[in-house]
């Protein structure tokens, strides 16, 4: 299919958003007429969400990112507590706020954990201090 002598242009036609003669676009250019609109920029970056976020709970001086992976069970659980709490009393309490009160509640319980040289050990620590527990409540 020929085009035509000497012009090029899309087998599709003209289009119709394409910048030409005002009266062959749909759209005219603006740009020169406003003047450059620079976006703001915001007060609150992430670092302070997140120091508001852990200023919640657990005060401590300096806080560290660290990658945990959890067995899904335990991070199931842990989520139906964030969403339990969030339908319970209008507000969440995040999974690293749990996970860092659990690891507090570890510290304070009357034992060595330097003494712990395997996963095994823990998990048999873990059972007998349960019991421990379990045993004061009855």
């Amino acid at each position: 299919m020929a085009l035509g002598k000497g012009k090029k242009g899309s087998a599709l036609g003209k289009n119709p958003l394409s910048s030409g003669t005002s009266s062959q676009s749909i759209f005219t250019k603006t740009m020169e007429d406003t003047p450059e609109i620079k976006p703001t920029p915001r007060k609150t970056s992430g670092k302070s969400r997140v120091k508001n976020q852990e200023s919640r709970f657990l005060e401590s001086e300096v806080k560290e990112k660290v990658n945990l992976r959890l067995p899904i069970e335990l991070n199931d659980w842990l989520d139906d507590l964030v969403k339990q709490g969030k339908r319970l009393h209008g507000s969440k309490i995040p999974k690293e706020v749990w996970v860092q009160a659990a690891l507090e509640l570890f510290k304070a319980m009357p034992m060595d954990w330097k003494d712990i040289d395997s996963p095994e050990t823990l998990q048999a620590q873990l059972k007998s201090l349960e019991s421990s527990i379990k045993n004061q409540d009855s």
